[in-house]
């Protein structure tokens, strides 16, 4: 599908909207959902979205919509115009003027196979059977795969221009598991393929495993004896609480006093054996060539050894320091990572438990909405994991609820793992920390 771009820039500028802004994107998406060894749904997608963002007066107005025809482009100048009337005053030097160029993000295109929707029936339904093959205690399973293509554009009045497009294969296991009492357990894995049906099939055989042993090690599980244990974090723990720490890295936050990292540019503020990079081109759903503003992503590090190096900046908040934005822009002023890399370690899974020795493996926690301040970074979560004893794994555990601070928790990292695994846009191996506090029985 096409859009008529010089004909939203002529009514923008028509309405005295400048500068003007103008994004759209289009997808096409098959989908299949196969339940014990039947196809339960599969669909056909096509969308559409369009968006507008202008000055009108110095104040910014704004419109979105998912309708685009020959009638969308005098609406949307109509709609910004009326927007901007009760809008924030803005500033134009807030508008990307483009000049620098966009990097692109580590994904071949030209390698992206599409399949048919009857090719991503046939491989769910194929996978299905190997998982409900894979363990007698498997009473449900759930295959669902999808296949998107999309592309997206973003320009304005002033020299911004970019785009990005993208073929993605998307699948997950989900099994339920019941033990000789009927208790029921579910077991989770996601996976993805920028290439191919058959790199996601792989994938997702690779996972089958994982998926089975989070339903079925948590059987007649209890809880943990209360107290402060050392613990290693998995990957997926990790990428859950990494966001909620470096949210203090948002410019716009250190600007209006709410940051715990206000004034600390340069000083520890984690643990030296942690390095944490921004990777925005790495090979990830998440990965952009550029970010909310327009402006093309940079790599960089955000702490190094420990010490804070970069805040998250986007247009409005690099001008009101009279610097550079480094393409971190998450919408109205706000800044945050793209893609992140917690720099692995040397030591694999193993050799942690055995630096360990006796202590914790959290796989899993919930709650994260209500379980953790934004501000002070406290933390009350319901998890699941492991117990280690003399470095091994002695059993599983369950309803218990880990707590304490998020700062205290990557102040005291000891050591990081080289078990990296992208998990949404957060590539992390796991790490070993002093203690964490677990309530139990």
């Amino acid at each position: 599908m096409r859009v008529n771009v010089k004909k939203y820039f002529d009514e923008a500028h028509k309405a005295g909207l400048t500068p003007f802004s103008l994004a759209y994107g289009f997808s096409k998406s098959f989908s299949v959902s196969t339940f014990n060894g039947e196809v339960e749904e599969q669909k056909i997608g096509i969308s559409q979205s369009i968006g507008g963002r202008a000055l009108y007066q110095g104040k910014v107005g704004y419109f979105s919509s998912d309708a685009i025809d020959d009638s969308t482009p005098a609406l949307m100048a109509e709609a910004i115009k009326e927007s901007a009337l009760f809008g924030k005053e803005e500033k134009a030097e807030n508008f990307y003027h483009g000049g620098k160029p966009y990097r692109k993000v580590k994904i071949d295109e030209k390698a992206f196979v599409p399949a048919t929707l009857k090719e991503l029936r046939e491989a769910a339904l194929a996978l299905q059977k190997k998982v409900s093959a894979y363990d007698s205690r498997i009473t449900k399973a759930e295959i669902d795969f999808s296949m998107d293509t999309s592309e997206f554009h973003k320009m304005n009045d002033v020299g911004m221009k970019c785009q990005e497009k993208r073929g993605t294969f998307v699948g997950s296991i989900t099994v339920v598991c019941e033990n000789e009492k009927k208790e029921p357990r579910t077991g989770y894995r996601s996976f993805y393929s920028f290439t191919s049906l058959a790199d996601l099939v792989a994938k997702g055989e690779k996972e089958i495993e994982k998926a089975v042993h989070a339903a079925v090690d948590f059987f007649g599980t209890g809880a943990l004896k209360g107290k402060d244990y050392k613990t290693v974090l998995s990957p997926d723990v990790v990428s859950v609480l990494l966001p909620y720490l470096l949210s203090h890295c948002n410019a716009k936050k250190v600007h209006k006093h709410l940051s715990i990292y206000e004034g600390k540019l340069g000083t520890q503020v984690t643990s030296k054996h942690l390095t944490l990079l921004h990777t925005p081109h790495a090979p990830s759903i998440a990965s952009s060539s550029f970010d909310g503003d327009g402006v093309p992503t940079q790599d960089f590090p955000i702490i190094q050894r420990g010490v804070l190096k970069n805040y998250f900046y986007s247009l409005e908040t690099a001008n009101e320091e009279h610097i550079e934005s480094n393409g971190c822009a998450s919408g109205n002023g706000n800044g945050s990572f793209i893609t992140l890399t917690v720099k692995p370690g040397k030591k694999n899974l193993d050799a942690l438990f055995a630096q360990m020795k006796k202590g914790i493996y959290l796989t899993s926690v919930s709650g994260t909405n209500t379980g953790i301040d934004d501000q002070s970074l406290f933390f009350s979560l319901p998890c699941e994991g492991y117990v280690i004893e003399d470095g091994k794994k002695a059993g599983a555990f369950s309803m218990t609820i880990a707590s304490g601070n998020l700062k205290d928790l990557f102040n005291d990292v000891l050591a990081i793992g080289s078990d990296s695994e992208d998990e949404g846009g957060v590539f992390t191996p796991s790490l070993l920390v002093k203690k964490i506090h677990y309530a139990g029985k």
